[in-house]
């Protein structure tokens, strides 16, 4: 059996003391790599949808950060899930619709499919997040660690 003393691991970790602004910059490089994967994936037709892809913290405390990232134009759900009889799981309206576009031209839709960007990148995307919070995280603590 070997055995492994930590303690000295631990009392560094201790020491190195990482504060809110710190744990900002660890989320901050997982919540880029996230918008970053929904920009390139989303439709574009007139990059408002891509150009929307924000990061916001929505709770913040000395050992804890929460970020919400993602898409903050209105339609955005709509890219992801579908409309109309198009929609996901069959949830949209039925019987179609008209509306007028830009140039004042009449259509008629029985929606559009679903065009999802912000589901796969969460799922694509998942290890290159990981990695990079994990690699801003060895950085601070190469910076930090005691001498």
């Amino acid at each position: 059996m070997i055995t492994v003393d930590t303690s000295q691991l631990e009392k560094a970790l201790k020491a190195i003391d990482f504060k809110g602004a710190d744990l900002l910059n660890i989320e901050g490089s997982g919540a880029a790599v996230l918008s970053n994967g929904m920009k390139m994936r989303v439709r574009k037709d007139t990059a408002a949808t891509a150009n929307s892809v924000q990061s916001h913290i929505v709770e913040k405390t000395d050992n804890r950060v929460i970020d919400e990232v993602g898409p903050e134009t209105t339609y955005a759900p709509w890219l992801e899930y579908g409309t109309g009889e198009k929609a996901e799981k069959g949830d949209g309206r039925k019987g179609g619709w008209s509306y007028k576009d830009t140039d004042g031209n009449w259509h008629f839709t029985r929606g559009m499919k679903a065009q999802p960007f912000v589901r796969p990148t969460a799922q694509q995307d998942f290890d290159k997040v990981i990695r990079a919070i994990g690699t801003t995280f060895g950085q601070l603590l190469v910076q930090r660690w005691p001498k």
